[in-house]
């Protein structure tokens, strides 16, 4: 080992970068497997083990449930009923659309299509009316309750509690849980 030359301290920078790399799609995956188990709004603290020191919590958040469009085409039909809530437009290629729009409106207004389109304005006050009314203010709106975000969140001093789980054989180094003799004949 005395022949390997001083490591430039780039290598410690790129060795910790490779680890949470591996760490953080490892952290993801296991937090895949358990938010299966976390139903919205549930949340649990967890001790060490070893010393019975508070290792963090877990938990998934609860968001209130929200109106959503779910079928403008539905809502924009029923909205259309409705001719305050209509907004009209000329549309043309041409790029100089004002000259473009001005020449066919003075010599050819046959060839000028209006086109009445739904407000968005219209759309966000469905949306506010349902919000106000708790019910669907039209055909296209339902409440919808999303699904919580898990969060893991260690404890102050969770870093050196992890260190004490190495130490004491329950981690191996990178985290994972030591099998136990019965665990190990079992595989």
């Amino acid at each position: 080992m005395s022949d390997i030359e001083p490591l430039p301290p780039e290598v410690e920078v790129l060795a910790l970068a490779a680890i949470e790399a591996e760490v953080k799609k490892r952290k993801e995956m296991a937090k895949a497997l358990i938010g299966q188990h976390y139903p919205d709004g549930h949340r649990e603290s967890f001790r060490s083990p070893v010393n019975a020191a508070k290792l963090g919590m877990v938990y998934r958040s609860d968001p209130e449930p929200t109106w959503v469009v779910t079928d403008r085409e539905a809502l924009r039909e029923h909205l259309r009923g409705f001719p305050g809530n209509l907004v009209v437009t000329v549309t043309i290629v041409p790029e100089d659309m004002p000259e473009a729009l001005a020449v066919l409106a003075e010599h050819a207004p046959r060839l000028l299509t209006e086109v009445a389109e739904v407000d968005p304005d219209a759309e966000r006050a469905a949306l506010d009316q349902s919000r106000a009314t708790g019910e669907a203010a039209a055909p296209g709106i339902e409440l919808r309750k999303a699904s919580g975000s898990l969060t893991v969140k260690p404890a102050v001093g969770a870093f050196e509690q992890v260190g004490r789980l190495i130490s004491a054989g329950v981690l191996t180094w990178d985290a994972r849980p030591v099998l136990t003799e019965a665990e190990r004949e079992a595989s």
